[in-house]
């Protein structure tokens, strides 16, 4: 079906339609009303999806909030993995301190400062500033 919505609200109330002996013009009166049955389905249809839409969203928040639930992960195993954490990234940055600008950069050095990375980001993901090792205010 179309869904493309042809006429608007002006457009019906609008239409004038041609009179003869027995009124109006009864082909006029039908093709028009064939248009309006058209918008109609259009409508129809693009409810019907939206709807769709919306459950799907509704699922997909619901499957969210329980796998959220479900993660057990207590405030005292986050604060031992960020505490681990915060030591292997001092760890890595005791590392890459010797590094000078001058010294040519191996592929350790560069796994050292991506992984550096990889952590500040998850720092910041469970809402810690790794600069200060505080907790950001959210």
């Amino acid at each position: 079906m179309d869904t493309k919505i042809e006429l608007t609200p002006k457009e019906i109330l609008d239409e004038k339609f041609t009179k003869d002996v027995k009124g109006y013009s009864s082909d006029e009166v039908d093709a028009f009303l064939d248009r309006i049955i058209k918008d109609y389905v259009a409508f129809d249809n693009a409810l019907k999806q939206d709807a769709a839409a919306i459950e799907g969203l509704q699922s997909e928040i619901q499957a969210l909030q329980n796998a959220g639930a479900q993660s057990g992960q207590s405030q005292a195993a986050l604060a031992d993995r960020f505490h681990k954490l915060e030591l292997e990234n001092a760890s890595l940055h005791n590392r890459i301190d010797g590094i000078k600008p001058g010294d040519n950069p191996t592929v350790e050095n560069i796994q050292y400062i991506q992984r550096i990375n990889q952590l500040e980001d998850f720092l910041y993901s469970i809402g810690y500033d790794p600069n200060s090792l505080k907790k950001r205010s959210q």
